[in-house]
């Protein structure tokens, strides 16, 4: 079995990480104070093939460190957040963790009134402060329409129910295929 060591940094890159990012726990911004021990971490973490190259380590505080271990930064983050918001006690609703998500600038509003309506080839989607379009396809098959997104993957989705409709009908007694084809027309 090989095994595969993490490369160290030298003091040269250490210095360029700390002129990039200061000193700063990349997790959640707090200041690293010059007597607390300062960790170098990989943003995504080297034990899920994260390079040890400069743009991926960033100064972390020992304890957010430890904490993230191999988790990805951002559901680190979220870790974090839940914690924070679930130490406000019990009885704690959808409604409170929307409020705290808000006041925490991880989403925009809630709760908003949400107007979605078709026109001329359009799916329009409003809430009280954006406006979304989309075209729409309607695919051949089984005549259902998707926005444009999702186009290619509906006409995968088609052809696979168009094959496997062709399979099925090719499985039935020629009487039972030619009725089958003509209530599909109707």
């Amino acid at each position: 079995m090989a095994i595969t060591l993490k490369r160290q940094l030298n003091d040269s890159e250490k210095l360029k990480i700390l002129q990039q990012h200061r000193r700063v726990c990349f997790a959640t911004g707090h200041p690293i104070a010059d007597d607390e021990v300062l960790h170098f971490d990989h943003i995504h973490a080297f034990a899920n093939e994260g390079a040890s190259e400069l743009d991926n380590i960033a100064p972390m505080c020992e304890v957010h460190n430890k904490q993230k271990g191999t988790l990805p930064l951002e559901d680190f983050r979220v870790s974090l957040r839940l914690k924070q918001f679930f130490s406000e006690g019990d009885g704690l609703t959808l409604r409170h963790l929307l409020t705290f998500l808000r006041k925490n600038n991880d989403v925009k509003a809630f709760g908003q009134q949400v107007v979605v309506h078709q026109s001329n080839g359009e799916v329009i989607i409003e809430t009280g402060s954006e406006k979304f379009s989309a075209a729409v396809h309607e695919c051949p098959v089984p005549k259902t329409r998707c926005g444009e997104h999702d186009h290619a993957n509906c006409q995968d989705q088609c052809l696979a129910q168009v094959d496997e409709r062709e399979r099925l009908e090719a499985q039935l007694p020629l009487q039972q295929r030619q009725r089958h084809r003509l209530e599909r027309r109707d």
